[in-house]
């Protein structure tokens, strides 16, 4: 069963284009990564720098074995100097398709 992972930062202000640009690097780097199907980028309106990260995985194990590569963190370093506060991450299992 798919899954989504969906990580809230908040990143300053003034860094938000980088953050996005270095978002965009990292989603080109995990393309083809074993299980993963799509990463997204939501900004919320109103509040600046306020991100969610929500990728798309065919499993939750291919998510996790893909975390817990010593890769994941190479890969995700170009965000992290970005972030100015707490990251928190949650993993969702799809309840319902509806197509």
């Amino acid at each position: 069963m798919s899954v989504r992972v969906m990580v809230r930062a908040q990143i300053r202000e003034e860094d938000a284009a980088a953050f996005e640009a270095a978002f965009a690097e990292v989603t080109r780097k995990v393309r083809g990564t074993p299980g993963h199907v799509r990463d997204e980028l939501l900004r919320a309106e109103g509040e600046p720098g306020s991100y969610i990260l929500l990728s798309e995985w065919e499993s939750r194990q291919a998510f996790m074995d893909w975390e817990d590569a010593p890769i994941h963190r190479q890969t995700t370093t170009p965000m992290r100097p970005y972030w100015s506060g707490p990251v928190a991450r949650t993993i969702y299992d799809l309840a319902v398709r509806l197509v």
